[in-house]
């Protein structure tokens, strides 16, 4: 963050017809040894952060669905949004979004159990 108004000032004097010819050395200078390296490892630093934030929302994607397909198989088909939301460690409302959202994808049937929630019947 610090690079950017390095190379910011230093361009504007740079380009500033009323600097002298010592300011625009300076400036040069200042943007060389300062601006552009900074600059260049905080790009580097913010596109590696993005890569492994990246990478750990498929790791997560992937541990999700693995979960899910292994309750699918331990509950012969049926599972209701409390059952998905303790064993991933999620909220009910994420969880029956991601339920929701599975059942589209596996043409799931749904229904009501005796105390009122939905039980979302999957194709084993």
């Amino acid at each position: 963050m610090i690079g950017l108004p390095i190379l910011l000032l230093g361009t504007f004097d740079l380009v500033n017809p009323e600097a002298s010819t010592n300011d625009k050395e300076e400036a040069g200078a200042a943007i060389a040894l300062f601006g552009l390296p900074s600059t260049a490892v905080g790009v580097w630093l913010l596109f590696s952060l993005r890569q492994q934030n990246q990478q750990d929302s498929k790791e997560l994607q992937l541990e999700q669905e693995q979960l899910f397909l292994k309750l699918v198989q331990q509950h012969e088909g049926n599972l209701t949004v409390t059952t998905f939301a303790l064993a991933a460690q999620i909220s009910i409302e994420d969880a029956e979004q991601y339920l929701d959202t599975k059942a589209r994808q596996l043409e799931a049937n749904f229904e009501a159990s005796d105390d009122g929630g939905i039980i979302y019947r999957f194709p084993v």
